[in-house]
């Protein structure tokens, strides 16, 4: 999947091997006024009077496209013809247009002596068609109202009431018309985010502005976000390569967060800018961002306003993440923000299809499910990494996403992708520090330097690892059930596992290790021996592309058998046993032992995943 982002970077990289550390429309049209039945001719006597058939609905307009357009009035409902003697029954309403069609007048006198016969219900006026909706435009009900009867008056004596009109059918629903798009925008833009008169708007929305064609970004200028009362309260200075930001508690260098993504330029605010129920006004000078003809310029108070949702959700157990703002809020980072400290009470955070730009960092929250739309389709993005957060980098704040001090997490169907290029430093894309209980399934998780850095009991299914530096490391125990562990770019070394001596490590069962072309005689792992002599990695019934005959490395000394580099029938991509003879310090395991490592409870010490 390729997607084009852009942004200005000062940052610098460099490589160390080092140990790895989201308009309102219009309202609805009116329909217009039923016409006047005439009156019925005077019953004869006797029998009971046909029901007036229900006029048709008028068609509902669709609903289209967001805008400020007026729709059109409907048309006025023709009224029904008047009933002879019965009394008033009223047809059941069709939906359609909102005013009403008249019903029938009352039936004339009745004849002689005899018994008037029951008047004809009137039949039920044509509802009006709904005008064209603004925003999510909703067409009116109307109801045509049924022609009342009299009871027909004999000559000598009141001539009995005739009998009631059956009731008119039901007019059939009509259609939802369709909305109007955005009005007066700047001339080239085709779309913006909040829309314009926007309410309700998710708490943390990274602004959008949508043109005919691809835009550039400047290098002068910002783009500004006003309260009501004209404070600034967010800034993005496009002359600025990096920003700062304390996301989560932990205080993080960011390169500028503007992109651009196809037709759009996406601006996103520091953590926390805005607040519940307030209104929002943003200006772009001319410059900041440039249209693919033209200049763009948005000033004052008026041009792009919106208020944002009155109050969080008052029910934590289950929240959304989009970025047209139809979920709760429209960062991942936000929707975490939102979960109190400590929390423990289980939250699924369902993450909606898109490129969310994100550096995400979340404390002491347990029983979180971070819950993608599509694997491959909900991405969260960015680039963090060693250099990037200069003399105050470390593990805590140089990887993409970060959780520690948590248990019973779940990330499932989503990618992972930390975008620092190869000699950026150590550049995690998923760290999960002191993270009990944990599993990521259905996950890829990408970058290239110390991709993953897990430490506690962590499972990992069906999911897709990508890296060329020591880019599967820490001092847990991690099991990874039918995962792909893939070697980009360059040659490289697999695992790095700092476990204790008495402690299981990193253990690969059912898996397949590959590599593109570039990246050849891979090491399976390496460990500094005089620092962490136990060291455990255990590979199960693995495939193995492009891996060393060596297979494994040791520093620091010479390794003693309390160094654990386990094999256990390890085959080529056709499934063809390997020439293992070649491999140092490692040891093929039997049978007995191959069946431990299989059994994560076992591998997780009790936990069954």
């Amino acid at each position: 999947m390729k997607q084009v982002f852009l942004a200005l970077a000062g940052v610098s990289l460099a490589l160390s091997l080092a140990s790895c550390a989201e308009s309102t429309g219009s309202d609805d049209g009116t329909g217009g006024i039923g016409m006047t039945g005439a009156a019925g001719s005077v019953g004869s006597g006797g029998g009971t009077g046909a029901a007036g058939t229900t006029g048709t609905a008028g068609a509902t307009g669709a609903a289209g496209t967001t805008g400020t357009a007026t729709g059109a009035a409907g048309a006025t409902g023709a009224a029904g013809t008047t009933g002879i003697g019965g009394s008033p029954v009223t047809g059941v309403a069709g939906s359609g247009g909102q005013t009403a069609g008249s019903g029938g007048k009352a039936g004339g006198a009745g004849g002689g002596a005899g018994t008037g016969a029951a008047g004809h219900a009137g039949t039920t006026g044509s509802a009006g068609t709904t005008g064209i909706a603004g925003t999510g435009g909703k067409g009116g009900t109307g109801t045509g109202t049924a022609g009342t009867a009299g009871g027909g008056k004999g000559g000598t004596g009141t001539g009995a009431a005739g009998a009631t009109g059956a009731a008119g059918t039901t007019g059939a629903a009509g259609t939802t018309g369709a909305a109007g798009s955005q009005g007066n925008l700047p001339p080239g833009v085709t779309a913006l985010f909040p829309p314009p008169g926007g309410t309700g708007i998710c708490p943390d929305p990274p602004l959008r502005i949508t043109f005919s064609g691809v835009p550039t970004l400047g290098s002068s200028g910002k783009i500004q976000v006003f309260n009501s009362s004209g404070t600034v309260v967010a800034s993005v200075d496009m002359s600025a390569t990096t920003v700062n930001d304390t996301i989560g508690g932990t205080a993080f260098i960011l390169l500028r967060p503007v992109y651009v993504e196809g037709d759009s330029a996406v601006i996103y605010l520091k953590t926390k800018a805005l607040s519940y129920g307030q209104t929002y006004y943003v200006n772009v000078d001319s410059g900041a961002i440039k249209p693919p003809s033209g200049t763009l310029s948005i000033t004052g108070s008026t041009a792009w306003r919106f208020t944002t949702v009155s109050a969080a959700p008052s029910s934590l157990s289950a929240l959304s993440v989009a970025l047209d703002g139809s979920g709760q809020f429209c960062t991942v980072q936000g929707a975490t923000d939102a979960l109190p400290n400590n929390n423990t009470a289980a939250s699924t955070i369902t993450i909606k299809t898109g490129m969310y730009h994100e550096i995400m960092e979340v404390k002491s929250k347990s029983n979180v499910t971070l819950q993608g739309q599509d694997r491959a389709g909900t991405v969260i993005l960015g680039t963090n990494n060693n250099t990037q957060q200069g003399t105050n980098a470390s593990t805590s704040n140089r990887s993409l996403l970060g959780f520690s001090n948590t248990n019973g997490l779940v990330i499932d169907n989503l990618t992972i992708h930390n975008l620092t290029p190869q000699g950026g430093s150590q550049a995690e894309a998923l760290t999960l520090q002191n993270c009990d209980k944990c599993t990521v399934s259905n996950a890829n998780i990408e970058s290239l330097q110390d991709t993953l850095l897990w430490s506690g009991r962590i499972y990992a299914t069906n999911s897709y690892i990508a890296g060329n530096v020591d880019y599967v490391w820490g001092t847990g125990v991690a099991y990874f059930n039918q995962c792909e562990i893939h070697t980009v770019g360059r040659s490289g070394v697999l695992v790095q596992s700092r476990n204790a001596a008495s402690a299981y490590g990193y253990v690969f069962v059912d898996s397949k290790l590959t590599a593109d072309a570039a990246a050849t005689n891979n090491m399976l792992a390496r460990i500094d021996v005089s620092a962490y002599p136990g060291s455990h990695v255990a590979y199960i019934n693995c495939q193995m592309t492009n891996i060393a005959a060596a297979g494994w490395t040791a520093t620091g000394g010479t390794p003693t058998s309390a160094l654990r580099y386990w094999e256990y029938q390890s085959t080529d991509a056709s499934g063809n046993a390997l020439d293992v003879s070649g491999r140092m310090y490692g040891t093929q395991i039997s049978a007995s032992q191959a069946a431990m490592m299989r059994d994560p409870t076992v591998v997780l010490n009790g936990w069954q995943p």
